[in-house]
């Protein structure tokens, strides 16, 4: 938005909550039930900023996840782009 020359930035305040997303099937097995458990808290004394590790299992796999919040909604997030990125081996 452009007024006498002087750009202006436009803020845009979100209505609604993120939707709530469900852990998409572990890419190896194809097992839906996923465990996301906290592992451990890190904080940076410099600069405040907080880390989470979480283990994420299904049945028989299992990988470790950094998050910069200590929310299960950042995780199940992380998971869900780290399987997504691996793709489906298994066949169902």
């Amino acid at each position: 938005m452009t007024t006498k020359g002087k750009t202006t930035k436009t803020v845009s305040k979100e209505t609604r909550p993120r939707k709530w997303r469900k852990p998409v099937p572990c890419p190896t097995c194809g097992s839906r039930n996923i465990r996301f458990d906290p592992f451990a808290r890190a904080v940076n004394r410099k600069t405040s900023a907080i880390r989470q590790f979480w283990v994420c299992s299904c049945e028989r796999h299992g990988i470790l996840i950094l998050t910069r919040h200590t929310d299960l909604k950042e995780a199940i997030r992380a998971w869900n782009k780290e399987a997504t990125r691996q793709g489906r081996k298994h066949s169902k």
